[in-house]
């Protein structure tokens, strides 16, 4: 067998690909997981997004994005609301907050947005004066 026919694929493959790939991106989990929200937050349409993914991921990169977004969705929100709530400042610059304080406040907050469905914003507002009641303390 020729080792060129095993790397060239032919028009059909491609097309085949494409097909396998948008059926993972048109899935309802990925529509509402993915495609919509950050459609929405990098101001381009559906269509664009999921091209963009199809373009530029492989096919196990693709198969593999769900899994890795839905376990990165609590690191990232901590992040956000560890900047939010300034909590770097607090606890590495103002050492008023130890590092196991500052994660039990961002595990505390993200468990309620994700685990609760309280909005972030409700969820923000409500650490803050957390945050102020037991800094006084």
């Amino acid at each position: 067998m020729n080792d060129d026919k095993l790397i060239d694929s032919s028009p059909d493959d491609e097309k085949l690909l494409h097909t396998m790939k948008m059926r993972i991106v048109k899935s309802y989990r990925w529509q509402e997981d993915i495609i919509k929200p950050f459609s929405k937050e990098l101001d381009i349409s559906e269509d664009a997004l999921e091209e963009i993914l199809i373009k530029r991921l492989d096919m196990s990169s693709l198969e593999a994005l769900h899994p890795r977004y839905e376990s990165s969705r609590e690191r990232c929100l901590k992040e956000r609301i560890d900047a939010d709530l300034h909590l770097c400042w607090l606890c590495d610059v103002m050492n008023i907050l130890s590092p196991q304080e500052a994660d039990e406040i961002k595990t505390k907050i993200s468990r309620e947005i994700l685990r609760e469905d309280k909005t972030y914003k409700k969820a923000i507002e409500e650490g803050w004066k957390d945050l102020l009641e037991y800094l006084m303390r």
